[in-house]
Order: C-alpha cells, then structure tokens, then sequence
C-alpha cells in the first residue's frame, strides 16, 4: 500500500509503507488511521474515473485532493489515439464475430433439422437470424458493435 508523508501541507515522499516505515509492525490491512495522522501521513490514491473511450489515466507528481493523495491525472486522448483505439477494438469484433460464426455453422447443416433424424433442432430460423447479425458485424465491424444473445438449441423430443 503506497502512503505519502506530509510537510507543511505538502507531499515529500510516496512511498510502500513498509519502506517508509521499515521498523514499526503493521497489520495485515496496513496502517491505521491513527498513525497516519500521528505520522503526518496520507493513503495514496493510484486511480481517478475516467472515460476510457476519451481519455486516459496518466501519471502525475503526488498532489493533495480531498483526503487522499493521487500519483495519476485524467488526460484526455487525441484523436489518433481514439482512432487506433477504435481500429483495435473494430479488429476484436469482427474476430470475435467470425469465431461465433463458426461455433455456430452446424446449425445450418440441412441433416440438422431433417425430422428424419431424432432429434433435430427445431428452432432453425433464430440461429438463421442471429447468424445474420453476426455476419455483419463480420463482414462490417465497428468498434461499438452490439452482440446479440446466441439462441439456446431446442432439440426435438428424443422418443
């Protein structure tokens, strides 16, 4: 756990605690409240929300807000960044489509739905559809691409 030692309101150190402190025993969950205010010491905060499709977190010298200490800024991201993050995730769902395309190939296999074999799959048509869907975000993938459920098999009876 990362603290910062205080002087005269100011950050002078962030460092692990039992770096900082390396002769005190501490328990398991770290220093207390108590001997951080004894020691004029502040928890270090390494996380601030962010909008990750916009900005980014970057790192930052120690600075006091609220009752914490923050080593990380938001910084907003360019837009080549926001492009190639966009590319990337653009890639990751058209593979992502493909591959539940194949997982999903038997379910248009004629033999499938046949009534002569038992059992068959009896709800053909909402793979059918579902299988559209996903063709096109394979053949036009974006980068925000909203994935429907895959349908649940319902097999004739076995008897």
């Amino acid at each position: 756990m990362l603290i910062a030692k205080l002087k005269d309101g100011q950050v002078i150190d962030v460092s692990e605690y039992q770096s900082m402190f390396p002769d005190t025993s501490f328990p398991s969950s770290g220093p207390n409240q108590q001997f951080m205010d004894e020691n004029n010491c502040m928890y270090v905060n390494v996380y601030l929300p962010y909008d990750s499709t916009t900005q980014c977190l970057i790192s930052s010298p120690p600075y006091i807000m609220g009752d914490w200490v923050y080593t990380v800024r938001v910084a907003d991201l360019t837009p080549e960044q926001i492009a190639e993050i966009h590319a990337s995730d653009a890639a990751k769902n058209q593979k992502r489509a493909s591959d539940l395309l194949y997982s999903t190939d038997w379910t248009v296999i004629p033999d499938v739905i046949n009534p002569d074999n038992n059992p068959y799959l009896l709800n053909q048509d909402e793979f059918i559809s579902y299988r559209n869907i996903i063709r096109s975000i394979a053949v036009n993938p974006t980068w925000d691409a909203v994935f429907p459920d895959q349908p649940k098999s319902i097999w004739s009876d076995l008897s």
